[in-house]
């Protein structure tokens, strides 16, 4: 009944090279190299039964080798009704398989925290959810592109979402 019915969140990510102490393996940027920060800015739109959501988030992720990412992110759910807050574990790992495209699968853990619902007299459980991720990056110079696939399954339902949930992800980045 309360389904998500539409993700998209596009992801506006900064990658500094402050710290990174490896060099490019392809030729290209070294915005996969270890010890880079990618710091990020996701805004989208979601429905979940009848009401409708604005997402603002912030995310941050460090190469913990070059390649592999781990992250923490946050996110806020505005203009619906009950309100709706996530944080979120991930990782994820870029396949070097060219200069240019990079596949990527990562794994996520997210706590989804929900308010009480004021005006429908309703209150729900906080949950958990977990899933993965899968798409490819493209690079070109200090830009990247990347479109992929989110699956999550969610521990409780509880009447708010459905058991698995599958949304597109989009993110565009610089490196400086």
């Amino acid at each position: 009944m309360r389904k998500l019915l539409f993700i998209i969140a596009l992801s506006l990510s900064l990658h500094s090279e402050i710290f990174s102490k490896s060099g490019s393996t392809l030729g290209v940027s070294n915005m996969f190299a270890q010890s880079n920060v990618s710091l990020g800015v996701k805004v989208g739109s979601a429905s979940v039964g009848t009401e409708s959501y604005t997402i603002a988030g912030l995310n941050m992720n460090y190469f913990i080798v070059d390649d592999l990412s781990v992250g923490l992110g946050y996110e806020k759910w505005f203009s619906g009704d009950p309100d709706i807050s996530k944080i979120t574990l991930e990782s994820s790992y870029y396949i070097p398989v060219d200069k240019k495209v990079r596949p990527y699968l990562g794994v996520l853990y997210r706590r989804i925290m929900i308010g009480s619902s004021d005006r429908l007299n309703r209150s729900f459980d906080d949950v958990d959810s977990y899933g993965y991720r899968v798409g490819v990056a493209f690079v070109q110079k200090n830009m990247l592109l990347s479109a992929g696939v989110v699956q999550e399954k969610y521990d409780s339902t509880d009447g708010l979402f459905d058991e698995t949930e599958t949304y597109a992800e989009l993110m565009i980045g610089f490196m400086f």
